[in-house]
């Protein structure tokens, strides 16, 4: 969070995703690449802005 990934341009996360996860894998070893590309899944759905309550009631509502 203080690395100012989130709210950042979308091109801007990819470059600073694919430069943590360059540096997961070459520190530690024992995650495989599905643990890798779990970790990227998560860390790019948890920069996603949040979503707003008001649009969630909308669909519910529906």
């Amino acid at each position: 969070m203080t690395c100012g990934v989130i709210g950042a341009d979308p091109a801007h996360q990819g470059e600073w995703f694919d430069d943590t996860m360059k540096y997961l894998s070459d520190r530690y070893h024992e995650l495989s690449p599905t643990e890798l590309k779990q970790l990227r899944v998560l860390g790019d759905r948890f920069v996603q802005p949040p979503k707003t309550r008001q649009a969630d009631e909308a669909v519910t509502a529906a």
